[in-house]
């Protein structure tokens, strides 16, 4: 049976964000198997990166979306292997292309990330956002995967 991870406190358990910039709301869906996940995120004024003369979010957090949906997916894949999920860091955004300037409040982004290219510990995700349906943004993720990243750092 798939967990089910609807609701911002579930999610909250696959990534190591917390507080503010912990900005998914739900995981809509995810396949192991194709190392695939759709997540869904609520624009509001509440979210960190809000801004007042905007009436929303600028387009470009799309790709910290894109990121905290691989880092959910990592999560699922610990706990479904009985293990601690692995961190990451974003080593480049590539072939970014946004189509709007902003999600407004109100609105519910769908953020789709895919593994495409895994070497090593080196794995690149395609990515997209849409609202009401509409394809909002596209990028690449260019990724590693570390199992200690305090010492991966120093």
């Amino acid at each position: 049976m798939t967990e089910v991870f609807n609701t911002k406190e579930s999610v909250s358990g696959l990534v190591p964000h917390n507080g503010k910039m912990f900005l998914l709301d739900r995981v809509r869906d995810y396949n192991l198997k194709e190392n695939s996940i759709t997540t869904e995120i609520d624009i509001t004024r509440d979210n960190l990166f809000y801004e007042e003369e905007l009436g929303g979010v600028p387009i470009w957090i799309a790709f910290e979306y894109m990121a905290q949906s691989v880092s959910a997916l990592s999560g699922i894949h610990g706990r479904a292997k009985g293990e601690k999920p692995k961190n990451g860091f974003i080593m480049s955004v590539s072939a970014f292309k946004a189509d709007v300037p902003v999600f407004k409040v109100g609105e519910k982004v769908v953020v789709n990330v895919i593994e495409n290219i895994r070497m090593d510990n080196a794995v690149t995700f395609e990515g997209s956002a849409m609202v009401n349906g509409a394809l909002a943004v596209t990028a690449k993720l260019n990724t590693v995967e570390v199992d200690d990243s305090k010492n991966s750092l120093n």
